[in-house]
């Protein structure tokens, strides 16, 4: 168990470098790091894991269908009530005033870091339009943002490294809104049923979180795929996969729900690549030349295609980033097999 803890922390410190940075304060970063995870295994023992049948890859090759409204009929055409039920708590957010959107009956904006029809990342019109108050608010609310993403290094640490890696490359001034997520959509005062639908400008290997707080007692947020009515109350906080799972909130009891959802979406890690390319000569996978060297005639047209679209495009659903295969693997694929070998 000893040398297990030690190979651990030697793959994210040094190998992974998902620590880099880290306040330690005064402790040295081993032994922070260490604390953290004995901490993380001491949170897990009481959490409730439910296995559900489906791969990663299955639901995002469905999520990635051009026809939209098939792919959310096909989930939703079941009973919600009949799901099962998982409960997870975390930090209050303070409210914001609010207005009627699709996602139901309820405010909505978007703060922080934001890459639609313009060349660099920047902050969203609604971030801008809302000075001083957005950056107040993100500023009041950073305990927070670190917390979980504190938690998402710990449940994900390739993904944590993944979405800090384009902290290097920003414009000066311009920095993730919300700890290791980019940026995030703010929902006020609901008290009706939301609106089927999946994040499909999100990444698509990425994790959401999302916080409620207001005077509500209860709701459900609903997974639809997964067959899962994920309770929850004032201060809980959902991580889940919002680009490829169709969800939306139901039954809000007791008075109005208000949530915040941190998220990254693909287009600026695209222009991450990019930029690091243009940099170093080095795509992800290596070398520039041999990285694309299977990629000729068409094949390589597309691919340029896809990316120009990814940066241009309203949505990046259509030009996934193809580097991220590798992430499945990694991410999902690879604990998949780490779970059925501690099975046997």
């Amino acid at each position: 168990m000893a040398a297990e803890l030690q190979q651990r922390l030697d793959y994210l410190i040094h190998d992974l470098k998902a620590y880099e940075g880290f306040n330690h304060r005064g402790k040295g970063l081993r032994n922070a790091v260490k604390t953290q995870l004995n901490w993380w295994a001491k949170t897990q023992q009481d959490m409730n894991t439910i296995r559900v049948p489906y791969l990663f890859e299955d639901l995002w090759k469905a999520a990635r269908a051009r026809n939209h409204q098939q792919y959310i009929a096909q989930a939703t055409g079941q009973d919600w009530r009949q799901f099962l039920t998982l409960n997870d708590t975390d930090y209050l957010i303070p409210p914001l005033p609010p207005k009627k959107h699709q996602r139901g009956i309820t405010v909505n904006r978007h703060w922080g870091l934001w890459k639609k029809y313009v060349k660099e990342p920047r902050l969203t019109s609604d971030h801008y339009s809302d000075l001083p108050f957005s950056q107040q608010w993100l500023d009041a609310n950073q305990g927070l943002f670190q917390h979980l993403s504190d938690v998402l290094r710990l449940l994900e640490p390739e993904m944590f490294v993944r979405y800090t890696s384009i902290n290097p490359f920003l414009p000066e001034g311009i920095q993730p809104a919300c700890g290791a997520w980019y940026a995030c959509a703010l929902n006020q005062g609901m008290t009706t049923d939301g609106e089927a639908h999946f994040d499909h400008s999100d990444y698509y290997c990425g994790l959401n979180a999302v916080t409620g707080w207001g005077d509500y007692t209860g709701a459900k947020l609903i997974l639809w795929q997964l067959g899962l009515a994920i309770e929850n109350t004032p201060r809980d906080a959902i991580l889940f996969l919002g680009r490829i799972l169709t969800h939306n909130s139901v039954d809000i009891q007791g008075g109005a729900r208000s949530m915040v959802d941190a998220f990254v979406h693909q287009a600026p890690l695209i222009w991450k690549d990019r930029q690091h390319k243009e940099l170093t000569g080095y795509g992800r996978k290596g070398k520039s030349g041999k990285a694309r060297k299977e990629g000729k005639g068409k094949e390589k047209a597309a691919y340029d295609i896809a990316v120009e679209d990814a940066e241009n495009a309203e949505s990046a659903m259509d030009a996934e980033d193809p580097g991220t295969d590798e992430e499945l693997g990694v991410m999902y694929t690879l604990r998949l097999g780490e779970a059925e070998e501690d099975s046997d």
